[in-house]
């Protein structure tokens, strides 16, 4: 199977039926994350319990691939210490911005399909920001913005506007 089949038949295949997709009623930690670019707001809702992701869903307003993305990286991170989840953000993101080579990640499983959309800059983003969501999260950020950094960033504070003095 080519990649770009391999990339088709992994969306399709998410996108219809995303694993995960809904809220916890419950959850240990909850973050916000959006992609003010093409609209994609996104929710994680982790549970946490001596420290294992013990489960993960998520609500979204988001493409496709964001839908794809979100439901892999459940699959790949629940289960899995704090730590390990970390790792998998961090090489999920190095994969789709700092992988000239487009090499794939074996850690990553199924989540390397998308190496086809790395010739296409404008969805980098949208495939990131699940990933920066959950690195942000696991850094104690509620908001991230992959518009200000993939890396998980938090939203600055909005500039408070002074009276001068007349």
């Amino acid at each position: 199977m080519s990649l770009t089949d391999a990339y088709r038949t992994v969306v399709l295949e998410h996108n219809r039926a995303p694993r995960r997709r809904g809220r916890l009623a419950a959850p240990s930690l909850s973050a916000q994350g959006v992609n003010v670019l093409c609209g994609d707001k996104l929710t994680l809702d982790l549970a946490i319990s001596d420290g294992t992701v013990v489960d993960l869903a998520f609500e979204a307003e988001a493409s496709a691939l964001t839908l794809a993305a979100t439901s892999i990286m459940g699959d790949l991170v629940c289960g899995q210490s704090l730590q390990r989840a970390a790792e998998l953000a961090a090489a999920a993101l190095d994969l789709l911005t700092r992988n000239p080579d487009r090499a794939a990640a074996p850690a990553l499983g199924e989540f390397n399909a998308f190496l086809g959309v790395l010739g296409h800059p404008n969805r980098i983003k949208t495939l990131t920001l699940p990933w920066a969501t959950l690195a942000g999260a696991l850094a104690g950020r509620l908001a991230t913005s992959t518009d200000i950094d993939v890396r998980g960033a938090e939203l600055p504070p909005r500039p408070t506007r002074t009276r001068s003095a007349s």
